[in-house]
């Protein structure tokens, strides 16, 4: 037999064996069984195989025959396989895998012969994928198991080069129109389903502003990376228009490092504003820094380490033809040399296919950060509300408190409250350190705010303004960077005009940040924002609970003026006063009735040293007694009743005797606990009820006081002789409180 007999190779040890195999080793049968060990009996290999051993120079040395073969194999083989056309049986597996037109199919093949080569068998279940694999001759079957047919493929095929094979199919693979459409449906159903689960976080005040807005950027960040990828753009940003319809933000587009940017581009203005503007997608195939309109694109670029060279932006209208987003796409992916540069025809029709889905997902975005924007505003404000029903009657405590409470409501770097000087005809207020300022009624934001009685809303930048002279001025000289402006009336219950609120520089969500002069004037990031519509509503609301505060200190120091009058007939006379300018308004008139209920609760809780305390007024027609407190929810004061004939609230109105109790955990009557949270009930040591009784024997209220304050003991009779004592002064006050209700 000659060396061209192996077109039939053999199949086993005891076939036959060339002259030359004989002539060349006196240990051909444990080569023979080496060759085979490394080819699994595979024909050509073998073939191939045995070719290159008759081939060689110099036989194997007796006992060293395996070290022979294997250097032989890897160095002729292993090493060289690509480059060696005698192993067209290998380059047939590569090209059958590599070079197939279904990518998608080959990847698959891929990415299931490599868990047979990481698990080295697996069970064999007759898929297509094992099908066709074992068709290659890459795998083969043994009792019921699968793995690598021979070592020449596990060594040639290893993961390193099934991990390449992969990478390599996946950065060519075509994007596949159903598919996207399928994963942009996912998205919109996903965050449906995220939207009620955040608003409910944000009304129990479970959770901050970051958790609960992180699905809707998380949306909005998958949805820009699957538009991106659509297209092949190495960037992406899709910016949404904000409620005034006056600018556009993003909060997903990213820098190098992969860190989200807050950006924020007005209508107008940039290439995306010019979009959102004209509603016409701009194209710049090349030499992007030379169009006139691509100075921001400029301007970030060198801020943040990149360059661009191509950009396709484009509107997403909806059914009324009215803008709803602003998509940019930058640098185009050139997969090949000969692609062309830039976004293609082809790439705007695959965009036209998908703009239907992505619009329902950005608006559904748009739609849950607006709910999330209103509920925080509706927490907030609450907030803000329950720290205002804390004020007393002081005019300095008014001011710092209210200016306070608006910073933190709308997150403004500063606010100023003005109060209106009847007698000079001018605002004024006080500043932490520089003492009382005043203002002209018509001169500057505050002056024509309180001149026109209509709210004034300046967006960022407040320089562009064309009444921002005097702004600039007092920047100018003060050494701060004024941003943006919103600035409100503060009007009573009675319609008077009593102040008003100005609150300059919104800071940017999720930032935090301290303005230093020396930095005028430039602008900080964390000032590059606006004041919106939410913010307008809910200062609308704030400022008629100032409103009335405002009025009721000015009432108190009428009262104060007026002391000739008697306490009782001063009293009536001021809530009756309410009581009329209230007839309408059923909602200002239990917010000021909260508010001085409160105060004087407070004043007899603290009076008497007394963790809680409450005030109960009686309504003898109804048989009831009833109190106020505060909705947060709806941010207004409402009523609640309980009845007056029966439990502790009857016994203690039919004896008309002070009770107290060092037990309250073995109290069951509901009076005792009514008004508190769970988790103040549940700490109850001791309890004090005290009737208010008139002249005449009529019930007006009980007073409740809970847990003394510093005592092992309880309340003391001690502190019942001096709720007496002052019950003639709680009295001609109780009294109005009923008036007024009724």
């Amino acid at each position: 037999m000659t060396s061209n007999s192996f077109s039939s190779p053999p199949q086993d040890a005891s076939m036959p064996l060339t002259p030359e195999m004989l002539e060349g080793s006196h240990n051909y049968k444990k080569m023979l069984g080496l060759v085979l060990e490394w080819t699994g009996k595979e024909p050509f290999l073998t073939q191939i195989l045995f070719k290159m051993l008759l081939g060689g120079q110099e036989a194997p040395i007796f006992g060293e025959e395996q070290e022979w073969v294997n250097q032989m194999v890897r160095s002729r083989i292993i090493k060289n396989w690509e480059k060696n056309p005698q192993l067209k049986p290998l380059w047939n597996i590569r090209d059958r895998i590599l070079k197939s037109k279904d990518k998608k199919n080959n990847i698959k093949l891929l990415k299931f012969y490599r868990e047979i080569v990481k698990k080295e068998s697996v069970f064999a279940d007759n898929s297509p994928e094992q099908k066709e694999l074992r068709l290659l001759g890459l795998i083969v079957q043994q009792r019921g198991r699968l793995k690598v047919h021979n070592k020449i493929y596990q060594e040639v095929f290893n993961l390193e080069w099934i991990d390449k094979a992969i990478s390599k199919l996946e950065a060519n693979l075509e994007p596949d129109d159903d598919e996207f459409l399928q994963a942009f449906s996912d998205l919109e159903r996903k965050l449906l389903q995220h939207q009620a689960e955040i608003l409910a976080k944000i009304e129990s005040g479970e959770a901050d502003e970051q958790t609960v807005s992180q699905p809707v950027y998380e949306t909005l960040r998958d949805l820009t990376a699957k538009v991106g990828q659509l297209v092949g753009a190495d960037r992406c940003t899709i910016f949404l228009l904000n409620d005034e319809k006056t600018e556009l933000w993003s909060l997903v587009a990213e820098d190098e490092s992969g860190q989200f940017l807050d950006i924020r581009v007005r209508v107008g203005q940039g290439i995306a504003g010019l979009v959102a503007k004209n509603k016409q997608v701009v194209h710049i195939a090349d030499n992007v820094y030379e169009d006139p309109r691509s100075r921001l694109v400029k301007e970030s670029d060198k801020k943040y380490n990149y360059h661009t060279k191509n950009i396709l932006a484009f509107p997403i209208l909806n059914d009324e033809s009215d803008i709803v987003a602003v998509v940019q796409l930058l640098n185009k992916i050139v997969k090949k040399e000969g692609d062309p540069a830039g976004f293609t025809h082809q790439d705007l029709e695959r965009l036209a296919k998908c703009v239907i889905p992505v619009r329902g997902i950005l608006e559904a975005c748009q739609s849950c950060y607006e709910g999330i924007k209103k509920a925080q505003a509706t927490a907030a404000l609450a907030k803000a509300t329950r720290s205002l029903n804390q004020v007393n009657l002081d005019t300095d405590m008014i001011l710092e408190r209210v200016m306070g409470a608006a910073k933190e409501l709308l997150n403004a770097d500063r606010a100023t409250l003005w109060l209106v000087d009847r007698r000079r005809g001018d605002l004024w207020t006080k500043i932490p350190g520089k003492g009382e300022i005043r203002c002209p009624i018509g001169v500057g934001f505050a002056g024509q705010v309180a001149d026109t009685r209509k709210p004034m809303v300046i967006p960022f930048d407040l320089y562009d303004d064309p009444n921002a002279e005097n702004a600039k001025k007092t920047d100018a000289q003060t050494h701060y960077r004024t941003c943006s402006l919103l600035c409100m009336p503060v009007v009573a219950p009675d319609g008077e005009l009593v102040g008003v609120s100005q609150l300059v520089n919104k800071i940017k969500s999720g930032m935090e940040g301290t303005y230093d002069p020396n930095t005028y004037p430039k602008v900080p990031e964390f000032f590059q924002a606006s004041f919106d519509k939410n913010d307008r509503q809910s200062m609308e609301v704030f400022n008629e609970r100032v409103g009335a505060i405002l009025q009721y200190a000015k009432a108190h120091e009428d009262l104060k003026e007026a002391s000739y009058i008697e306490p009782k007939e001063a009293i009536q006379h001021t809530l009756s006063l309410f009581g009329n300018l209230f007839a309408e308004n059923e909602e200002s008139r239990y917010n000021t009735l909260y508010s001085l209920l409160s105060s004087l609760t407070a004043s007899v809780g603290k009076y008497i040293a007394a963790e809680h305390s409450h005030i109960f007024l009686v309504d003898p027609d109804k048989q009831e007694i009833w109190s106020l407190a505060f909705d947060a929810k709806n941010a207004c004061a409402k009523e609640f009743h309980l009845p007056a004939n029966r439990g502790i609230a009857g016994k203690l109105l039919s004896d008309r005797e002070a009770k107290k109790s060092n037990k309250v955990a073995q109290i069951k009557d509901s009076f005792v606990r009514v008004g508190l949270r769970k988790d103040r009930a549940a700490q109850l040591q001791h309890i004090l009820l005290f009737p208010v009784i008139d002249s005449e024997g009529n019930d007006v209220a009980i007073v409740r006081l809970l847990n003394k304050r510093q005592s092992d003991t309880g309340f003391t009779p001690e502190d019942v002789a001096k709720l007496k004592a002052k019950s003639p002064d709680l009295l001609p006050i109780l009294q109005a409180f009923q008036s007024f209700r009724k």
